[in-house]
This record gives structure tokens, C-alpha cells and sequence, in this order.
């Protein structure tokens, strides 16, 4: 059996030669392996900005997937949708971010599934000239979704006035004190990257 050193070394070679073969894999188990393989490539080909064949890993994975996976492997299925999601974004084909936000937003178990889609959604509705208000109604759901409510009619008054509210609640802390413990709320995690 190769190291997994090895074989993150010709990962690609592995996963073509796979995937010409997959038709003669009869066990889910294989299916299920090779999905995961699938998914391993992309992720080495984005960590080398390769985003055209992380996208062509990505939909060969998402391809032999069955409706049953969305249950059986859910985490599996999800990360695949939302890395397709974000490498054609950064392909710059948009249609294909919208269908693929639109798969997860109905198969998601839970907002924390969402989330990463309505991210590149934004950006993918933002990145569109004059659609940056459409791409900040869409954020602005989410954050209220996760429990954080802003609105798009708020005056320079009261912008100013919860800044000077910040501002007194900082007055006398160590910043450096507070600027280094660790954030490990998950849900203002997810507000942390949305806002991002």
C-alpha cells in the first residue's frame, strides 16, 4: 500500500487513470473512495490556484454521487457542492456558482451548511457591475439568520453614535489583551467570515 505522501505526489495521474475506470466500479465502497480521491485532487490543484482543474475534480466527484449520499455521506456532499461552488466562481462562471448555491441551499441539514454558499454567492452576485446592493441584501439575510441584524437604512447619526457606544466599551482595555484570545464561537465565526 503507497504513503499518502506518495500518492499526494501523483495525485492527479491516480485520479484521471480512476476516473477512465469508473465505470467498471461495481462496490459503493469503491464509488465512495474515489469521490473522496476526487475531492483530495481539487483540493491540491486549488492550494496551487489550478481552480479550471479543481472545478473538473470537483464535478467528476459530484457525478458519482447518487441521491443517497446526500444523507449517507452529507458532510462528503456538501463540501464537494461548496468547493464547486467557490472554484467556479473564481472561474468566473457564475450560471454555474447560482445552480450549484441553489443544489445546497435545498439539500443543507443546517445554516452552518449554507453559509460558505451564501459567501460566494455574495461574491458572485457583487463581482456583477451594479449588483453590489443585491449581493448586500443577500448578506445582511444571512447575518439575521445567524442572529446579527443590520439594516441598509441606517443614518450617519446612528452609525457614528454605536461607534462612539464601541468606543466607550474599549476605553481603558488592553487592546493587545483582547486582539489575542481566541474566537471559538461558531456561529460568530461564521458572522466573522460572512462580514469578511
Amino acid at each position: 500500500r503507497s504513503s499518502d505522501l506518495e500518492i499526494e505526489k501523483i495525485i492527479f495521474l491516480i485520479t484521471d487513470q480512476l476516473n477512465r475506470g469508473k465505470l467498471s466500479m461495481k462496490e459503493e465502497a469503491e464509488h465512495i473512495s474515489l469521490i473522496e480521491l476526487n475531492y483530495r485532487a481539487a483540493k491540491k490543484a486549488i492550494s496551487s490556484s489550478m481552480f479550471s482543474n479543481a472545478s473538473h475534480y470537483l464535478k467528476e466527484g459530484i457525478n458519482l454521487l447518487e441521491k443517497k449520499h446526500c444523507e449517507s455521506h452529507h458532510r462528503l456532499w456538501i463540501s464537494l457542492y461548496v468547493s464547486y461552488a467557490e472554484t467556479e466562481y473564481c472561474n468566473g462562471n457564475f450560471k454555474n456558482v447560482r445552480d450549484t448555491v441553489g443544489s445546497i441551499i435545498a439539500h443543507a441539514k443546517s445554516l452552518d451548511d449554507k453559509v460558505p454558499a451564501y459567501k460566494t454567492l455574495c461574491l458572485c452576485v457583487g463581482s456583477v457591475k451594479r449588483k453590489n446592493i443585491d449581493a448586500t441584501r443577500i448578506g445582511l439575510d444571512v447575518l439575521g439568520q445567524l442572529g446579527e441584524h443590520f439594516t441598509l437604512k441606517r443614518s450617519f447619526v446612528s452609525g457614528f453614535a454605536e461607534l462612539f457606544k464601541t468606543k466607550l466599551l474599549l476605553m481603558g482595555k488592553d487592546v493587545d489583551i483582547i486582539m489575542s484570545k481566541v474566537m471559538d464561537d461558531k456561529q460568530m465565526l461564521a458572522i466573522m467570515d460572512l462580514l469578511e
